[in-house]
């Protein structure tokens, strides 16, 4: 009898394309895919530890599991980045939980979920921060082809449990990343996504492979409509990089690189290794060399120590930096990280109304961006359709578009490459009517 499998996942796009992965593995043996955890016989949670609230997701979501599991026999797993820093303590905390994996050696899972069902041990598997996970990938999306290039970080942040999780930076063969690409270039899909925790490192531990910038080059010209790649470290963005976005027809003019803080005090209590002025000459630059880029970047309110002045400097920022989205979070002690050992001073009160403050300058910064845009017309890649019927999908630089899919010609579909101008704008989005001719298909190459 066929097992079916439902996977739900927190974090990262790393940890939703290492779903992919799990996924991809679990269907090579046999499994089929459920709709959901009512109808699935093995549940697996893909959860993140970088912020404490995503860790409490996880743990909240366990209690559904608990409900299912009283009518049936049901097998869950958790792991990625919880279960590799948590481990045993997942298994002592909830008896639901059947068998516990790492942030990565995927492959294991099909032996640990039969030994979870025969032999009921509750078995654990972690990753053993060495290698990188080769495995078949189950693509969630009709559009975007996520490729992991470096796996791990080496940086140390001293608030990021990363390095505690997956381990040090370990960059992936450009043999291995390249014919990746082009399976997906020749399966359809039109945008290939790179991640890595910091893609600016690529090739550092293994020279031969190269560097980023060269192995840019050579995925661009394997010909996906768009090549994105995330995430950035301010400190080792190297020009020829930008250039390259530049001279890269289809290099979408995106970059997301986090600030993290505004105050230097804080930008060195945290390990970030540049200064706030630092910052924002590489914003500069970046907006210099590449016309019409869309900067988008992180942001942590609350660090322990930070005091007003200190938070004012991250206001600041963000009233120069100008940028497109800003993922904001507050503060809270990872373990294994240098600053859980530091004192948790900013009551959580004043985190939330630093986080308020930040959320509304953000937006109001957004929305007036994104009014420059009405009156354009942009190229959009349909991504798929929202709950009222019409279509979304994004521009070159990765702003969301909204747009009727209804032309003379018919409904447009993700994949498509819309010509869409802009009559509306709002903080988080733009909104426009399609144009003609109908732009699909790999022939549908450039940005906007």
């Amino acid at each position: 009898m066929e097992k079916r499998l439902h996977i739900e996942t927190w974090g990262c796009q790393m940890n939703r394309h290492q779903s992919e992965g799990i996924a991809g593995v679990l269907l090579r043996v046999g499994y089929q895919l459920a709709d959901g955890l009512e109808d699935a016989d093995v549940v697996i949670f893909n959860g993140c530890m970088v912020r404490r609230k995503a860790e409490e997701k996880v743990y909240g979501r366990i209690g559904a599991v608990v409900e299912e599991k009283r009518g049936r026999d049901l097998l869950l797993g958790v792991g990625g980045c919880i279960g590799q820093v948590r481990g045993e303590a997942l298994l002592k905390r909830f008896p639901a939980i059947d068998f516990v994996f790492g942030a990565g050696g995927h492959e294991s899972l099909p032996g640990l979920i039969e030994r979870a069902d025969v032999g009921r041990s509750r078995p654990i598997a972690l990753a053993d921060g060495e290698t990188i996970d080769e495995v078949p990938f189950f693509r969630s999306s009709p559009v975007t082809a996520m490729v992991t290039i470096t796996e791990g970080c080496s940086n140390f942040c001293s608030y990021c449990v990363v390095p505690i999780a997956r381990g040090p930076m370990r960059s992936r063969t450009p043999e291995r990343i390249l014919a990746e690409v082009e399976e997906a270039v020749a399966s359809g899909l039109q945008e290939v996504l790179l991640l890595g925790q910091n893609v600016n490192s690529y090739g550092r531990d293994r020279p031969e492979f190269g560097d980023f910038v060269s192995l840019l080059g050579r995925v661009a010209a394997l010909g996906p409509a768009r090549v994105r790649f995330t995430s950035s470290h301010p400190r080792d963005l190297p020009i020829e990089l930008l250039e390259a976005m530049a001279l890269t027809p289809n290099l979408s003019p995106h970059l997301h690189v986090a600030c993290q803080s505004g105050s230097d005090a804080i930008l060195k209590a945290m390990h970030r290794g540049y200064t706030k002025d630092a910052f924002l000459t590489m914003a500069d630059r970046a907006r210099a060399t590449v016309p019409g880029i869309n900067l988008t970047t992180d942001l942590i309110v609350g660090f322990p120590g930070e005091t007003d002045v200190d938070f004012r400097e991250s206001i600041d920022l963000i009233e120069r930096g100008r940028f497109g989205s800003i993922f904001v979070a507050m503060y809270s002690p990872r373990p294994g990280t240098r600053s859980a050992g530091f004192e948790d001073d900013v009551p959580e009160d004043e985190k939330k109304r630093r986080l308020h403050e930040v959320l509304e300058l953000q937006r109001r910064i957004a929305l007036e961006e994104n009014e420059r845009f009405i009156g354009r017309d942009v190229d959009v890649l349909i991504e798929g359709e929202t709950r009222a019927g019409a279509l979304y999908g994004r521009a070159a630089d990765h702003r969301t578009v909204v747009l009727d899919g209804e032309t003379s010609s018919g409904r447009h579909a993700p994949g498509d490459l819309v010509p869409v101008r802009i009559e509306a704008a709002a903080s988080a989005s733009l909104s426009g009517v399609a144009l003609l001719p109908i732009l699909s298909g790999p022939s549908a190459k450039g940005r906007s």
